[in-house]
Order: structure tokens, then sequence, then C-alpha cells
């Protein structure tokens, strides 16, 4: 039977990583299952679960450490990609990785930088792109195409796994060039229904977010189901 600290870390994980972290315990439980178990108690279900510092403070400090070691390019963009789940903006990443010019020298700044650049590839995100992980007023929206989803979790024991993989995706999609609004609530009274409010500067946009491999990876995992779906414009 799977520990609480084992637990706690997968749901971290999750939240933090997403398939990326996935793949790496994968690949693990192939030759060392047993490692592959202290990988998720002891660094996500043991310290990355700790109060005094939230996850984007951990996921800057970590890349930090990765890019000075200088050996661990996998590790660092994995990382790279946990940090800008949590809420890290593709400029605040690259600075960490300048700052590393001054501590661990230039050829780890040089690499570590390089390896932002393929991290930003793989999602289609520019240096400069806007940190849009902070909640956007409905208010500052005057044109769009909005979307309402009432959703339901499919296991209502998989409800913070789910949530975990709702939070990746929303920052994820709130990265995105076209992207007003992306929110998922929570029913106080009834833990397995959400709402989902979204608002995408075009129809086209609408549909290039359902294209990305990440919304892909997300609805092929079954943890929602839509129960009714409304679309509609924005009149007044």
């Amino acid at each position: 039977m799977n520990s609480e600290r084992y637990k706690l870390g997968w749901q971290k994980l999750a939240q933090i990583d997403g398939e990326q972290g996935e793949k790496v315990i994968q690949a693990m439980e192939g030759i060392a299952p047993d490692f592959a178990r202290l990988l998720i108690e002891f660094p996500f279900g043991d310290i990355y679960s700790r109060e005094a510092l939230d996850l984007k403070s951990r996921e800057i400090a970590t890349i930090a450490a990765l890019a000075a070691m200088g050996n661990a390019a996998p590790q660092l963009r994995v990382h790279i990609h946990g940090a800008l789940n949590v809420g890290c903006s593709p400029q605040e990443v690259i600075e960490v990785m300048m700052q590393m010019a001054v501590y661990a020298g230039f050829p780890a700044a040089l690499n570590g930088l390089f390896a932002v650049q393929e991290v930003l590839k793989e999602r289609d995100l520019e240096p400069n792109s806007v940190d849009k992980s902070d909640t956007i007023s409905l208010s500052s929206i005057s044109s769009g195409r909005f979307t309402t989803a009432e959703l339901r979790i499919t296991d209502s024991q998989r409800i913070d796994e789910t949530k975990a993989a709702i939070l990746e995706l929303c920052h994820q999609t709130r990265n995105e060039s076209g992207c007003y609004m992306f929110e998922v609530h929570e029913c106080t009274d009834e833990p397995t229904q959400l709402l989902l409010w979204e608002c995408f500067a075009t129809e086209a946009d609408f549909h290039k977010h359902h294209a990305m491999d990440y919304t892909k990876a997300y609805m092929q995992r079954g943890l929602t189901e839509v129960v009714r779906l409304h679309h509609s414009h924005l009149m007044c």
C-alpha cells in the first residue's frame, strides 16, 4: 500500500512537473522501482510540501541549483517546465540563468539559457511572453469567444490528482497568446463538480488550444467529463 508521503508526493509532482515528471518516474520504475518511490516520497512528499516557501520560489531555487551543477541538463529542462507551470514567466526563468553567470560561471549560464530556449520552443512560447497566471478581471475583456462548462470529476478517489492536473492545464493555457481567461472553480458543496470559465480571442484560438499536445494529453486521461457546455459572445 502506498504511504501518505507517496500520495502527497504524487500530488505535488503532478502539480509542478505534470507529464514531464511522470515520464521520469516511469523510466525509473523499470530499473529501480524503490528509487522511483524515493523520488516521489522525499523531494515531493517531504520537501516540496513544506509551507515556508511557495512552489514558484522552490522551482526558482531548483533551476538555479541544477544550472549551477552543470551536469544535469535533463533534470534542468524538467524543472524549467515546472517553473513555468507554477507561475514563473519565461523572462523570470531567463533572469535566473543570467544570474548564474556571476556565481557558477558563463558556461553554466549559457547551458542554462540553451535549456530554457528548448523548453520555450516545446511550449510554443516567446522569451518575452507575458505571465498570465494571475486572474484577469471579466470587466477588462471587451471581446472574445466565451465558453462556460460544467465538469464532473469521473473518479471520486482521484479528486486531488484531477485538481493538480487541472492546475497544470490552467498554467499552460494562460500562456497561450490567444487566451484571455482560463479559470476553473470548484463547488464547495460537491467536490466532484467543477465550473470552467474560458475566453479566447477568436474561434481559431479556441480550436488551437484544443489542438495543443498538453490539452490532448489531459483529455486522454479521462479525469473529467463535460456535463453542460455553453458558448457565448460578449453583448455588453
